[in-house]
């Protein structure tokens, strides 16, 4: 649902539009308010008869029942949502002030993030991009052996780029000291 952009906050709800994460705003009770193109794309993905799923209302209500114990102090709200094909979103949750108090929610492709950490830290180091490759199913936790096999090269190989990206972090390390 995207709202349509005649309120004073038009800037905020283009900038919220443009961003890769998933957002959402949401009223403190319940009603969806806006939800960029990521968002919305997400919560059609689950295919729920919802506005958005029922993992994002339950870290909502933490954040408003917190406000009892923590009054308007800022807080952020973390919790996970996994998909059936394994894809795993991190869900932030916090108090925005508009015209009226709204909850912003944050929906995080954990993926995509380790991606674009990956592709940083490639560039940083100076990987070639097969090791950039290794680095990134590294960063996904995948094994040796899951590497080789996703890559379609032995595990020696896959050990060998591995201490090829060692010697070049400890090299960048070493630099800034």
């Amino acid at each position: 649902m995207n709202m349509a952009l005649n309120t004073p906050n038009d800037f905020l709800l283009s900038v919220l539009e443009g961003l890769v994460d998933g957002i959402l705003l949401v009223s403190p009770q319940g009603e969806l308010i806006f939800a960029n193109t990521p968002a919305a794309e997400l919560c059609q993905k689950l295919n729920s008869n919802q506005p958005y799923p029922t993992e994002v209302w339950r870290s909502c209500e933490a954040l408003i029942e917190s406000r009892q114990w923590y009054g308007d102090r800022p807080l952020v709200i973390e919790s996970e949502l996994q998909l059936e094909d394994h894809q795993t979103y991190r869900i932030r949750v916090q108090w925005l002030q508009l015209d009226e108090p709204c909850l912003l929610v944050r929906l995080e492709d954990q993926q995509r993030s380790l991606q674009s950490l990956a592709v940083t830290e490639a560039k940083k180091f100076g990987l070639t991009p097969r090791e950039a490759e290794v680095w990134f199913l590294k960063r996904c936790n995948l094994s040796r052996k899951e590497i080789a096999a996703q890559l379609f090269i032995t595990i020696d190989t896959v050990k060998k780029h591995l201490g090829n990206i060692q010697s070049k972090r400890q090299a960048h390390q070493e630099s800034w000291c």
